[in-house]
């Protein structure tokens, strides 16, 4: 029997072995939470089993009742170390623990420590009635003492988790693995420490035969897994709580019966209340002043509506408001006021902008181009032909600014517009821009490579995309030999135009402009026709690229747009993309 007592012994320290690596790593990571708890629970587990290992050796290596002084010490280790790593886990409550509390938690460990180093004396711990040699904790003769301190341990594990249950329902991803790791770890390091005072009921089992290490050593894998494959310090939960607490929002969550059950202090704020009185109000004592936003809160319902609060001021706020579920079933709401008042004020200025623009610059200054051509024809009919080069530029100019408030209209038109892609063939589209081109410039030399039924999705209007890339090749390339070289091709997920020419190329300042998308006071472009075509291409889901370096001299231009999958390939073509075809 020492034989087989002194394998189990060894096998009780190779336990513990696994404990090691995780209480280091937790030593190296004391900042983050939990981990303090996590490294106390590790450190009492590893003198646990090492103390049983004692105890199970053959010969009296240690008095039992310091071994068992010891033990109980280290019970306690594991106790206060798992209240300690769920509490920073999941930080429930940001409280400072006060000193009069951590005295009060340790009155009946430091009672244990003391009774069980002078046992002899009383026999309050460990009983008369014991063994010459024990091997293991079943052939202990206990008193009175040595329960209380088990239900005393046992009160301070079990509590926590019941914190993690309650969080695992509403937790999702990494979290909730964590949290399950965790529970299980706990499910079999528990009934583990408890299991020899089971088997003093079998006569089967060896007396010696103590499997608590071995159960440490399981929780300790587990945890181990919770660690390193989903990174339990990794912060998550915390992050959250920190995320509501300092976000600019607020946010106020209440329960079923309209109850405010948090509030960040964003939201205390916005309504005037003080943080450390928000648990227990209802909303509408909340949100004083504001008795629309409890109407606005239907259980079970998620909803988004846009409030205006005058607060030194209006203030507008999306707010959306979603229910609290947990297993199937709704405690509650959460609420969230997203500001949206300098959007709302930027959208009044646009729309004013907008109304100018329609007034002015499409009816006014159009008005008054036209007449500035209609007074250059007066006055060729009256001059000998003197000023003929002087009015002609003016006629060139006012057409010049004619079609910049088209085109000015007409990028306003797009901007407006919410339609969605629709699908058609690129094929079509272009060889019907083609034939228009080849109508108005018959001169122009036009090289063509267009694959047949390139089905892309694109805006409605890109065919203005395709038409402002051809004529602007032609018009800027101001060539007697004006050369255009064509193609229309596809990739696996993309139909492509590519536009080239034999013109001066374009500025790097104008393609600097475009990439940046915006217009600067030392960096702007020089028309608006390119601004409509990489417009058209980003609300179409596709990307517009130059390059300067060609086989023709000029520029080339590239658009590529995603295809239409079969399906949407045998829906009913739109016909700005279709026809030609």
């Amino acid at each position: 029997m020492s034989t087989a007592a002194q394998s189990m012994s060894i096998l009780m320290l190779v336990c513990a072995t696994p404990m090691l690596g995780l209480a280091a790593y937790g030593y190296r990571n004391l900042e983050k939470p939990g981990a303090r708890g996590f490294l106390l629970c590790q450190v009492g587990a590893i003198g646990w089993s090492i103390q049983l290992a004692l105890l199970a050796w053959p010969g009296k290596l240690l008095p039992i009742h310091l071994n068992t002084g010891l033990r109980q010490l280290f019970q306690f280790c594991v106790a206060f170390g798992w209240l300690l790593l769920v509490w920073g886990y999941s930080n429930r409550e940001r409280v400072t623990v006060s000193r009069s509390l951590v005295a009060a938690l340790l009155v009946v460990p430091l009672v244990t420590l003391v009774l069980a180093v002078t046992n002899p004396a009383h026999e309050l711990v460990l009983g008369p009635d014991m063994p010459a040699n024990p091997v293991s904790i079943s052939q202990l003769d206990t008193g009175p003492w040595y329960f209380v301190s088990i239900a005393y341990a046992v009160a301070v594990v079990v509590p926590p988790v019941g914190i993690l249950v309650d969080e695992v329902a509403s937790a999702h991803g990494a979290h909730r693995n964590q949290l399950l790791l965790l529970l299980a770890g706990w499910l079999i390091g528990f009934p583990g420490a408890l299991q020899t005072y089971l088997f003093r009921n079998f006569e089967a089992i060896p007396t010696y035969v103590d499997l608590t290490p071995l159960a440490f050593s399981v929780s300790a894998t587990l945890w181990g897994v919770a660690l390193f494959r989903y990174h339990l310090f990794g912060l998550v939960p915390v992050s959250r709580r920190t995320t509501v607490e300092t976000m600019a929002d607020p946010v106020i969550a209440v329960d079923a019966n309209q109850t405010v059950v948090d509030a960040n202090p964003a939201a205390c704020r916005l309504f005037d209340v003080d943080s450390d009185d928000v648990a227990g109000v209802s909303l509408a004592s909340f949100c004083q002043g504001y008795p629309e936003l409890v109407s606005m809160v239907r259980p079970g319902e998620s909803h988004s509506e846009d409030i205006t609060l005058d607060d030194a001021g209006p203030r507008h706020f999306s707010l959306d408001v979603c229910p609290i579920e947990q297993s199937g079933s709704t405690f509650g709401s959460v609420l969230v006021f997203r500001e949206v008042t300098q959007l709302r004020e930027r959208e009044r200025e646009l729309d004013l902008l907008k109304q100018i623009h329609s007034r002015v610059l499409r009816h006014n200054i159009r008005n008054q181009l036209t007449v500035l051509k209609g007074q250059t024809f007066d006055i060729a009919d009256r001059d000998d032909g003197t000023f003929d080069e002087q009015t002609q530029r003016i006629r060139e100019t006012a057409e010049t600014l004619l079609e910049y408030s088209e085109k000015a209209t007409d990028l306003r038109d797009i901007i407006d517009s919410d339609a969605e892609t629709v699908p058609g063939t690129l094929t079509a589209a272009t060889r019907q821009e083609l034939s228009t081109l080849r109508t108005e410039h018959p001169s122009v030399d036009v090289a063509c490579q267009i694959d047949d039924a390139v089905h892309v999705r694109a805006h409605p209007d890109i065919h203005r995309a395709i038409r402002e890339l051809l004529h602007n090749a032609v018009m800027h390339t101001a060539r007697e030999d004006t050369r255009l070289r064509v193609s229309v091709t596809e990739t696996d997920s993309q139909g492509v135009l590519t536009v080239e020419d034999n013109g001066p190329g374009i500025s790097e300042t104008e393609v600097a402009t475009l990439e940046a998308g915006e217009e600067t006071a030392l960096q702007h472009g020089s028309g608006l026709g390119l601004w409509m075509v990489r417009l058209l291409v980003d609300k179409s889901g596709g990307t517009l690229s130059f390059d300067c370096d060609t086989e023709l001299g000029g520029t080339r231009v590239e658009i590529r747009l995603p295809t239409a999958d079969h399906r949407t390939r045998a829906e009913k073509q739109h016909p700005s993309l279709s026809r030609g075809s």
